[in-house]
């Protein structure tokens, strides 16, 4: 087995503090918000870094345009200037569909400015961001005024997924009274893509979160859900174009 990979292997030391920083919405907002986020690149100069995909949609904020970033079915990876700060609106499971007005297939791998979306609305409310000291407070009471009624169903399907008992998708779409096929077109029309790719991303997010408490990456993985460690390394590598051992250390704090 290649040391890369070190499956047998303890933990690494934790990496330096994160520039990434998250905290919960407010209570009112939360079956329309799953996270606020900040991110703060370096002073040093510009930087590349990798976002992971996670099922969810986000509105963020650069200083200057507010934009749509879609649910992506792989990572990609985002240039940064040296001292950005974007600020991020994580749309919670079940909203972004009505929220945005579009199904989300319609925005999957893509970054939209959100006055696309929104039309004058989303125009008014880029400036309004623009002459405020606390624009992600506009942002959210623009989240809370607009018209949109989240899908409860989706959001249990979300929650079933990256829970840790997650069952398997026949038997998840038997809980929800539904078809696979069915099942398919509402998780495209709500998260960007079909319940399979739904599945393994937030696979993958359970093993990231498993790695932090975790003795091996073996355990972690098999906590996760994955068959076996060669399961992690095949998923990892397709949806991430890392090993796990490189995940780890990029992305576990």
């Amino acid at each position: 087995m290649s040391p890369a990979v070190g499956y047998g292997a303890r933990m690494s030391t934790p990496a330096p503090p994160s520039p990434y920083a998250q905290a919960v919405p407010p209570p009112a907002l939360r079956d329309r918000v799953r996270r606020l986020w900040t991110y703060r690149a370096a002073d040093s100069g510009p930087a590349t870094v990798q976002v992971l995909p996670d099922g969810c949609v986000d509105l963020i904020w650069d200083g200057q345009q507010l934009f749509v970033a879609g649910p992506d079915p792989v990572a990609v990876s985002a240039s940064l200037a040296a001292s950005a700060h974007l600020r991020g609106v994580r749309l919670a499971p079940g909203a972004a569909r009505d929220l945005l007005g579009l199904p989300l297939c319609e925005l999957t791998a893509q970054r939209v400015a959100l006055q696309e979306l929104w039309g004058a609305q989303g125009r008014a409310l880029a400036r309004d961001m623009s002459t405020s000291t606390a624009p992600i407070a506009v942002l959210l009471a623009a989240v809370a005024g607009r018209e949109a009624a989240p899908d409860r169903r989706m959001a249990y399907l979300f929650a079933r997924l990256a829970g840790g008992d997650a069952p398997r998708l026949p038997a998840l779409a038997r809980e929800l009274g539904s078809s696979e096929r069915a099942l398919r077109r509402h998780c495209q029309d709500h998260f960007g893509y079909g319940a399979k790719t739904l599945d393994r991303i937030l696979r993958l997010q359970r093993w990231l979160a498993c790695a932090r408490r975790a003795r091996t990456l073996t355990d972690a993985a098999l906590a996760a859900g994955y068959a076996d460690a060669a399961h992690l390394v095949h998923d990892a590598r397709q949806l991430t174009g890392r090993v796990p051992a490189e995940l780890l250390r990029r992305h576990v704090r």
